[in-house]
């Protein structure tokens, strides 16, 4: 059954075609869905669903697989301005837009699943990571690292770090429940 992964960013976004158990016929690629200036959310995520339209269209996966985006939104503080009266009150916060763009990009990817009754799993970074490199609690640049590394050790031909993570998060969707359970019913 052929396994169709994705580590989405809005910058540079990694998919792996993966047929278990054989990782040696990979197909990995990645796309740039960063953004013009400017440009609406729909217009940025659009980037992405046409990019991913594509890919569904041309290799007809059977289970897709993704990293989910973060369950919490981070605030942070804006940096507020001093003037001769002093500090001004509390800055309010802001929320990195980034994180609102992926929620948008992870709903592409689930409707692209669903509209063709393919099973999906969207996977926590954490368990993934915990699976694949033998450490849940990396940070993003440590885990985009110890990913590379990983390919690089199992001969896999990445060419950035978003191939690399679509690449782990391909063979750990392979171990999901989701995907067991449908090995059973084509048995």
């Amino acid at each position: 059954m052929l396994i169709l992964a994705f580590d989405q960013s809005i910058a540079r976004t990694g998919w792996c075609l993966y047929e278990p158990p054989s990782h040696s016929s990979m197909l990995i690629g990645s796309f740039t869905s960063r953004p013009a200036t400017n440009m609406s959310t729909e217009e940025k995520t659009g980037i992405f669903c046409d990019e991913i339209e594509k890919l569904f269209r041309a290799h007809k996966p059977q289970f897709v697989v993704w990293e989910a985006a973060a369950e919490v939104i981070r605030s942070f503080a804006k940096k507020g301005r001093e003037d001769l009266a002093g500090p001004t009150k509390a800055p309010p916060l802001t929320v990195n837009a980034d994180q609102l763009i992926l929620r948008d990009i992870q709903g592409h990817i689930r409707h692209a699943a669903r509209a063709r009754r393919i099973p999906y799993e969207a996977v926590q970074p954490r368990t993934w990571r915990a699976a694949i490199l033998k450490n849940g609690n990396l940070g993003r640049d440590e885990a985009k690292k110890k990913a590379k590394e990983f390919c690089q050790m199992l001969r896999i031909p990445v060419k950035n770090d978003d191939q690399a993570e679509a690449v782990c998060i391909a063979l750990f969707g392979a171990s999901t429940q989701t995907y067991r359970m449908m090995q059973v019913r084509a048995a």
